[in-house]
Order: structure tokens, then sequence, then C-alpha cells
């Protein structure tokens, strides 16, 4: 048995054979010896398991260096710390330090946020001495005494999310149990308070699913004694949740193997060894920002943001969302 299987049937065990689903994802995704990013993602591109959009076009990381000399200058900082959080295999941080070209370069330092063990060799196949790696978020705002331009792609998705569903007078939450030999769905009243979300006041109809990222708050209201003035911007697939249920009454909730998008039960049949992940709720994070005291600066499409209409084949219903915490 995997080491995987092994802690879900020890969470299953302690919980009376029942777990909740962003507890499953947690330990699928990022159980640290056998998860899926910590130790089996194979890559990204045709050779992995999904691909993303800076292996498509080098057109984000020459839009990424003009949003951070942006930042920069509005700061009046004559040098800066750049922060990548889940830097994949490394090739937008590479593009975004190549447009800075070799003397602009100097005036940067680069720090990545890596986890995971085969994506940072990756990263520093690529990148060698010219960036410092981290494994979290607080560890990187230390190096730069807390004023630093964060910037992640693809991040927040794949943190560990709650799944509910609408019933006739209030909400159930999605939970799992083995069910003849596999893992199977149950939906149960809630046992842990129920998260701060905008998807909440939505005019739902019975039985429509919700996800809510409520690990993602909880990353975001950790940074608050590490990070003392700069800005974020967060780029991911997902939108308002008007936008990201519209005809979607079974939620955002799939995984991918092979470039295989799969759904239902198949996101459940091989944990450790193939991504999840669900649409990001951008309302959220605005609002949750708000309430930490950052100012939302810019909630756009990654196209807009790029400048380029071309890129809408390539970066779908991703949106680009800016962050600044000043002093």
């Amino acid at each position: 048995m995997s080491t995987v299987r092994q802690a879900l049937q020890s969470a299953l065990d302690r919980n009376g054979g029942i777990i909740p689903f962003d507890e499953f994802m947690a330990i699928a995704l990022h159980n640290p010896e056998d998860g899926y990013y910590a130790r089996n993602i194979r890559g990204l591109g045709p050779r992995g398991d999904f691909t993303t959009v800076p292996q498509v076009t080098a057109a984000l990381g020459r839009a990424l260096a003009g949003w951070l000399r942006g930042e920069a200058a509005a700061r009046g900082w004559t040098s800066a710390a750049v922060i990548e959080c889940g830097p994949g295999d490394g090739s937008l941080a590479v593009e975004v330090m190549r447009n800075f070209g070799w003397w602009e370069r100097r005036r940067w330092s680069l720090h990545l946020v890596e986890t995971s063990e085969p994506l940072r060799a990756q990263q520093q196949t690529k990148l060698g001495r010219k960036a410092a790696w981290h494994r979290t978020i607080a560890d990187a705002l230390a190096a730069c005494d807390g004023r630093a331009l964060i910037y992640h792609n693809e991040f927040f998705d794949a943190f560990p999310c709650r799944v509910f569903r609408r019933e006739s007078e209030a909400w159930t939450e999605l939970h799992l149990r083995v069910a003849e030999g596999k893992l199977s769905e149950v939906f149960l009243a809630p046992t842990r308070p129920r998260p701060d979300s905008t998807a909440f006041a939505g005019d739902w109809p019975h039985g429509q699913r919700i996800e809510v990222f409520a690990s993602v708050g909880d990353w975001m209201r950790g940074m608050v004694p590490s990070w003392h003035e700069g800005a974020m911007l967060a780029i991911d697939y997902g939108g308002t949740p008007e936008e990201i249920y519209d005809r979607r009454p079974v939620g955002t909730v799939r995984a991918y193997r092979d470039h295989q998008r799969l759904t239902g039960e198949a996101v459940y049949e091989l944990p450790g060894r193939q991504d999840i992940t669900a649409d990001v709720n951008f309302a959220d994070l605005a609002r949750w920002a708000s309430e930490l005291g950052w100012s939302v600066m810019n909630n756009r499409s990654l196209s807009e943001f790029v400048g380029q209409a071309d890129l809408r084949a390539a970066a779908g219903a991703f949106r680009a969302l800016t962050l600044s915490k000043m002093l």
C-alpha cells in the first residue's frame, strides 16, 4: 500500500470511516512522502500531466517583467526582491529574468517558494544560482525583510478546497468513504464552521455544488506578520461564482493525468498519482484581501493583463488579480 493510501486509511480510521474532501485533497496532493506534488509530478508540458501558459507562450513572462518594473517604480524602489510561489518547472521565472536583460537583472533578487522535490530539481536545472529557494512564503519574506513583489501562476488552485452542495433548506459538505472497495461520495451536514465565501450568497438551485478555498484565505492571513510592503499578482483559472458555476451544477473539481481531464469517480481513483484542482473564486480573494487591509488594484482577464487578444486560446478563463500592501 502506498504512503498516500496509508495516510488516507489512517484519516478514515480516525474519523469513523469518513473524511471531508479537502482532507483527501491535501493528502493526495501534498503528502510529504508520496503526494502528487511532493513526489510524483512528472513535470509540465507535453511530457507531463498538464500544460500551463508559460509552456505555451513567452508573452506572460514579458508581461510579468513589465508589471514588476511598474510596481517597483510606483514605490520608488531602485532594487527589489521578487518572490514566485509554486514556480512549476521554472519556465516562467526564466522568462521573467530574461526580459530584464543582464544589467537590469542585477537590481532584482529572485526567491522561489517550492515544496515539491521533483519540481525544485527542474527549477534548479534551469536557474542554477540565479535564485534562492524557500519552503514557505514566510521564509521567503523573512529573507526579503518583508519587502517584496510576489507573483504566482496556477498556485491557489492546488490548495485543498472544501466542497458544498445546496439542499432545499441548508448546505451539506462533501465527504468520502469506502464503499465496495473504492472511495465514494457522501454529503453530510458540516461538522466545522462554514467558511467565509461569496459563493454562498448565490441564488443556486437545489443540488448545486460550490468549492471554497478556505485554505487560501488561511495562507493569506498567515502572510500578515511577514509581509510589510509590496504587491502580489495572482494568476489562476476562475472568476466570480456566477461565472464559475454557469451551467456547472456539479461544480468544477477535476483531475488531470497524461493530459486527460478526469471528473466524477475518476478523481478518486489514483490518489497521489494525478493532479486534482478546481476553479478559484476571485471574488473571495478580493474580499479576503480587503479584510486584511490590502488594496485590490486590478481584477482582469489574463489576456487583458498580457495585452494579447490571441492569448485567449492558451489562457482560457484565466484571471489576473493585483493586490497591494503599503507601509
